[in-house]
C-alpha cells in the first residue's frame, strides 16, 4: 500500500495525494511516499521510476535484521530497525523501515505499520514546521521517534526489576526465571542499539551529504538520546546481574542454615550412637548393663553429653537463639 504526503514548508501537510500528483507537483513542494508491504510492483516502481539503486531495492525485500546507511550517487539510503509496539507478544518485535533519501524526496518501505512513523505524520500535521527541508528534517524526526521508542521499554523494564527485586528472598516466591529472560532481552536492546547508534553518527559526519550543516545539530541529539538509551541498558544489566547474585546469595544462605542444622543433629547424636554401642555389645560383663537403673544411667549420659555439646556451640558462637522482638510502648 503506497501513500502519498506534499509537505508545503510552513503550511498544512497535504495527506495521501495519488502518485502523479504528486510528482507533477511545483518544485517548492516535498514529497514523502511511504509503502506498506510493497507489493513486486511497487518494487519496480522504485527502480524504474525513483531509479533507486536496485542494491537498495533489494534489501525492502529482504528481512533487515541490522540498521545501516548507504551512499549512492544519486540518493541516500537508511535501514532503521523500528521496534513493534502494536502488540504486546513479544516487546522486541523489530520492523525494519527502509528510507531512501534525495532533495525534495523521502521514501519509506516498511512490511507492515509502525507506530513510530504514525507519530511522524501525526506531528507534521500539528506542525508543518518539522517538514522543512524533508530530506534532512523529515530523516531527522523518522530516526528520532524510532530511537524513542527503546525509552518506554526500558522505562517498563525498570519498573519491573525494581518488584523484581523486592521479591528476591521472600518465601514461595521464584524469580530467576523472570530476571535471565529481562537479561536476555536487554543483551538484544543492545545488540539492536548500537547499529542506530552507528547510523546517527555518520549522519553526523560532513561527509553524508544529505545532511546540512544546520541539520547536524538535530541528529547530535539523536545521537544523545540513542546514548541514553544504551547507557540506561547496561545500567539495567547491572541491576540484572546484582539480583541474581543476590538471589544466589540467598539461596547459598539458606543452604548453609540447612546443612548447619543437619551438622548440628549429626554431631548431637554421634555421641548418643557411641554410648548405645558399647551397651549394645556382645560381652558377658559390661559395667552396669546389667544392674539396675543401668538404662536410666545411659540415657543420662546420653543426655549429658548431647547437652555439653549444645552448651559448647553455643560457647563459640556456631548457634544462636532467636530473638523475640519487644512489643512496642506507648
Amino acid at each position: 500500500m503506497m501513500r502519498c504526503h506534499l509537505l508545503r514548508g510552513s503550511n498544512p501537510i497535504e495527506c495521501d495525494v495519488g502518485l502523479d500528483e504528486a510528482l507533477a507537483a511545483p518544485d517548492g513542494l516535498q514529497l514523502w511516499v511511504d509503502i506498506e508491504d510493497a507489493s513486486p510492483d511497487e518494487l519496480k516502481l522504485l527502480r524504474d521510476r525513483f531509479h533507486f539503486h536496485k542494491l537498495a531495492v533489494e534489501d525492502c525485500s529482504v528481512p533487515q535484521r541490522r540498521s545501516k546507511y548507504e551512499r549512492y550517487a544519486t540518493h541516500g539510503f537508511v535501514v532503521i530497525n523500528a521496534l513493534d509496539r502494536t502488540t504486546h507478544e513479544d516487546p522486541l518485535d523489530l520492523v525494519a523501515v527502509c528510507v531512501f533519501i534525495r532533495p525534495k524526496l523521502v521514501v519509506t518501505v516498511r512490511p507492515k505499520a509502525v507506530r513510530a512513523l504514525e507519530h511522524v505524520l501525526q506531528r507534521l500535521q500539528e506542525d508543518p514546521e518539522r517538514g522543512i527541508g524533508v530530506t534532512e528534517r523529515l530523516l531527522h524526526s523518522i530516526i528520532d521517534a524510532v530511537v524513542d521508542e527503546f525509552l518506554p521499554l526500558l522505562d517498563e523494564y525498570e519498573e519491573e526489576l525494581a518488584e523484581l527485586q523486592a521479591r528476591v528472598g521472600q518465601a514461595g516466591t521464584y524469580v530467576p526465571d523472570r530476571l535471565v529472560t529481562i537479561r536476555r532481552e536487554l543483551l538484544v536492546v543492545r545488540r539492536i542499539i548500537l547499529p542506530h547508534i552507528e547510523v546517527v553518527r555518520r549522519l553526523t559526519d560532513p561527509d553524508a551529504t544529505e545532511v546540512s550543516p544546520e541539520i547536524r545539530l538535530y541528529f547530535r541529539d539523536v545521537l544523545d538520546h540513542a546514548m541514553i538509551v544504551q547507557d540506561t541498558d547496561a545500567l539495567l544489566l547491572e541491576v540484572v546481574n546484582g539480583a541474581l547474585q543476590l538471589h544466589s546469595n540467598v539461596v547459598n544462605e539458606r543452604l548453609n542454615e540447612v546443612m548447619k542444622f543437619l551438622t548440628i543433629v549429626s554431631t548431637l547424636m554421634l555421641p548418643w550412637t557411641v554410648i548405645s554401642g558399647i551397651f549394645g555389645m556382645n560381652f558377658d560383663v559390661i559395667p552396669i548393663a546389667h544392674q539396675q537403673g543401668g538404662f536410666y544411667a545411659a540415657l543420662g549420659l546420653m543426655i549429658g553429653c548431647g547437652g555439653g555439646l549444645l552448651l559448647y556451640f553455643r560457647w563459640k558462637g556456631w548457634i544462636r537463639l532467636r530473638e523475640v522482638p519487644k512489643p512496642h510502648s506507648h
